[in-house]
């Protein structure tokens, strides 16, 4: 039996050995012209998937954008006023000086204009800054604050 067994394993040896001789050729063979292709494949899914939804394009004969400053629209004090500043300063929320109230804005009367807009820039109190009015200038607020100012009077 010893003798068996030593004739099959030799013959599996072999027959294992041109096995993987096969596959190693048929390996070297097929990736060498495969691999462009491949690498093809890959590169045109890739493009698929990443391409562009729309296209643009531009006309030369018309003129698309203007070199000129486009004035942006200015809101009025009282346009602000009513939109962000009037939900605390109607009822005095947090300690806010009232709309129109010399007695709440006396204090603050003498500080002027320039302070008042800073301060109202910067926040004080129960206000953030800017009133939460984000989208306003520095410009903006001292309009604001202006036409609180004339109300007193």
């Amino acid at each position: 039996m010893n003798q068996g067994t030593s004739g099959s394993t030799k013959l599996m040896l072999i027959v294992w050995a041109i096995a993987m001789i096969f596959i190693g050729f048929k390996a070297l063979n097929s990736t060498s012209g495969d691999s462009s292709n491949s690498e093809t494949m890959v590169e045109n899914s890739v493009l698929e998937r990443i391409k562009p939804v729309g296209e643009v394009r531009i006309d030369t004969s018309t003129q698309v954008a203007s070199a000129e400053i486009v004035e942006t629209a200015v809101r009025s004090g009282e346009e602000i006023y009513n939109s962000k500043c009037a939900g605390c300063h109607t009822s005095g929320v947090m300690g806010s000086p009232k709309f129109a109230s010399l007695e709440d804005w006396a204090p603050r009367i003498d500080l002027g204009l320039e302070k008042l807009t800073l301060s109202a820039i910067a926040g004080k109190g129960g206000m953030p800054a800017k009133g939460t009015c984000m989208d306003c200038s520095d410009n903006d607020i001292k309009i604001t604050v202006q036409y609180m100012l004339d109300s007193l009077e």
